[in-house]
């Protein structure tokens, strides 16, 4: 199934200007020009291959029940989108935009992209207008563009010759999987800060197998309406209903996962407000940290879980020694020591987040071996849970507490950097810092949720 991520259609918000913050905006103006070009660029290129292409990159086979049959099924699958947890959604749209090169030619593949894109998104979700048209600009460019390749590369229009095809399908294939990993990587980034070719990383790993499977369903598609016509093709679409609905099961069991953790968080707000929203911004820290540090992305969400929950052991202690405004006396600061280990048995019930439970246990280790719970090995920590260490230390002396004001940002990083090494993991200090001096720690007010697509 071809997999499709989803971007607003919108300049990046202006960041609010602090004197942290001014480095890293006098060098946004690329990022935003790029995402002002992109469109226009890849618009242009179709436009360029009419005027000075040769024959071989214009061919088109007409085929009008087949056409027909494609623009049904291409409304379908716009108007069908299964969401996924990381943002972005997954339908059958690109195994059918393969099929529609290999039978039919890049134009009409394009334009049948065009004019579906246009159709389900204005008309059946109700999407805006302006969305709707880039959208409908991005898949037709990348369609052409993968089809004059397919051309240019030797292939042939109609049923796919084996294995003469072989490789203009895959050069095809790959050229619209670059394309749209290119373009998704780049808008994404322009809008949240992140580097670009992390995010190009990441949708490559993920996106491999899913665009593998539309090369080969493609292909498929294209030898059954050959040979089997029209109920050859619906038929073929079944299975692939199936899949989704599937595929629908599982993004839900993942987003009550992200759930049920968000809960876990929400709990803590019942015995301490602060507590709370202390958790939230720990964990905000926490994902751009281990970012910073190129964990996986597997790593990053584990880091998430973990920082968002990482206090939960705190709802066995007494209310009022979690509120007390006064340093802890001994006894409470022993039962205090415990909401660790007590958290990482809560969160280790669910299967999914063991490994997260683990960090849970360990985020108040300390190099020097004074933290807690005792007797914790270096090679007992991950990663994760000494980056959670870090930013919960640093948002802890940047808060303000009913019985102080939090320190300046600049004295909190100072304060870490002392005890790295001691008290703290330094590369996650070092990332800290880092973070700050390029303008990328300050955390945001919540932005709209992102909703053009622009990648399939």
């Amino acid at each position: 199934m071809g997999r499709r991520l989803e971007v607003e259609l919108a300049m990046p918000p202006e960041a609010k200007r602090t004197p942290e913050s001014r480095a890293g905006a006098r060098a946004g103006w690329t990022p935003r020009l790029a995402w002002l070009l992109l469109p226009s660029f890849l618009a242009a290129l179709p436009v360029l291959l009419a005027i000075f292409g040769g024959p071989e990159v214009k061919q088109t086979r007409w085929d009008l029940w087949g056409i027909s049959v494609w623009f049904l099924l291409l409304v379908v699958a716009e108007a069908l989108p299964v969401p996924m947890v990381r943002g972005g959604t997954m339908t059958i749209a690109s195994i059918l935009d393969v099929g529609a090169i290999l039978l039919f030619g890049p134009w009409i593949a394009g334009a049948l992209d065009l004019g579906t894109t246009l159709i389900a998104q204005m008309v059946i979700l109700r999407r805006p207008s302006g969305e709707a048209v880039l959208n409908a600009g991005l898949y037709a460019s990348t369609t052409i563009l993968a089809g004059a390749a397919f051309l240019a590369a030797g292939g042939s229009l109609g049923a796919p010759s084996v294995p003469r095809d072989i490789l203009p399908v895959l050069l095809a294939g790959s050229l619209y999987f670059m394309l749209n990993t290119s373009a998704v990587s780049l808008v994404l980034g322009t809008r949240s800060g992140e580097d670009p070719g992390r995010i190009w990383r990441r949708q490559f790993r993920d996106g491999v197998p899913q665009y593998a499977l539309s090369i080969g369903f493609g292909l498929l598609f294209a030898q059954v309406r050959a040979a089997a016509g029209i109920p050859g093709v619906l038929l073929l679409v079944l299975p692939l209903l199936f899949a989704r609905y599937a595929l629908q099961l599982y993004v839900d069991l993942k987003g009550d996962l992200v759930s049920f953790v968000r809960a876990l968080s929400v709990v803590l707000d019942a015995v301490d407000p602060y507590t709370h929203e202390h958790s939230v911004r720990v964990a905000e820290y926490s994902v751009r940290v281990a970012r910073r540090l190129e964990l996986s992305e597997d790593e990053v969400e584990t880091v998430h879980y973990a920082a968002l929950c990482h206090d939960i052991g705190k709802i066995a202690q007494r209310p009022e020694v979690i509120r007390k405004p006064q340093a802890l006396d001994p006894d409470e600061r022993r039962h205090m020591m415990r909401h660790p280990e007590a958290g990482a048995r809560i969160v280790g019930q669910i299967r999914a987040l063991r490994t997260a439970a683990a960090m849970v246990r360990t985020h108040h280790w300390r190099p020097d071996g004074r933290g807690y719970p005792s007797g914790l090995q270096d090679s007992e920590v991950p990663m994760g849970a000494r980056i959670i260490h870090v930013c919960d230390a640093f948002d802890a002396m940047t808060s303000d507490r009913p019985y102080r004001k939090g320190l300046p940002v600049a004295r909190a990083l100072a304060e870490l950097n002392r005890h790295a090494g001691s008290q703290f993991e330094p590369r996650a200090v070092t990332a800290l810092a880092e973070l700050h001096e390029s303008g990328a720690l300050s955390l945001a007010p919540s932005e709209t949720d992102l909703l053009v697509e622009v990648y399939r």
